[in-house]
């Protein structure tokens, strides 16, 4: 299962105020704080692992169906080895896989590591059309959401429908399949 999560860097330095007191306590556990507090640019670290945390929320929600609110059940896990991070969600551990630039944080969260390096990103402008541009981009496909609200790509030929993960924020938007789903049909 994938989740994928944007950050709008400049739109988040508009609209929060992480700062203020008791927000990082709501959200973050305590060796998560302190990472954000002794990064050298705090608001990057803080907006990197809450986008880890929500990517791994909605490859979890694919899973379960279920939505909720409990950030703090969501733990990011930094093994010392190479400085990638995990999340941890009761027992299951999301893999995750994040683009900083310095525009915007994108992470992605599959429960499977090997799923990370088949992962197909579309990045476009967040816009209301982006399901119309998608089809434009991938004729023969479609972008759609389920009865539960959650985003499929529909084959027109073969009426297959597979998984897909949609962020969005501020001015940007990525889309998020298995690489090989356009060469399987």
């Amino acid at each position: 299962m994938l989740g994928n999560d944007i950050v709008d860097l400049e739109q988040a330095h508009r609209d929060s105020k992480w700062e203020r007191k008791g927000y990082l306590e709501k959200i973050f556990t305590l060796t998560e704080q302190e990472l954000i507090l002794n990064a050298e640019k705090p608001s990057a670290m803080l907006w990197l692992l809450w986008s880890m945390k929500e990517a791994a929320y909605k490859a979890e929600n694919r899973l379960t169906n279920e939505r909720f609110y409990a950030p703090k059940r969501f733990s990011c896990i930094q093994p010392a080895m190479d400085g990638t991070f995990n999340v941890k969600y009761r027992d299951r551990l999301f893999h995750i896989s994040s683009a900083i630039n310095e525009q915007y944080i994108h992470s992605i969260a599959t429960l499977d590591l090997s799923e990370l390096q088949r992962v197909h990103i579309n990045y476009q402008q967040n816009q209301p059309d982006y399901a119309q541009e998608f089809s434009y981009l991938y004729p023969g496909y479609s972008l759609k959401k389920d009865k539960a609200g959650l985003p499929a790509i529909i084959n027109h030929q073969t009426g297959m429908k597979h998984a897909a993960s949609v962020s969005h924020h501020g001015q940007y938007l990525a889309i998020i399949y298995s690489g090989s789903l356009l060469l399987k049909d």
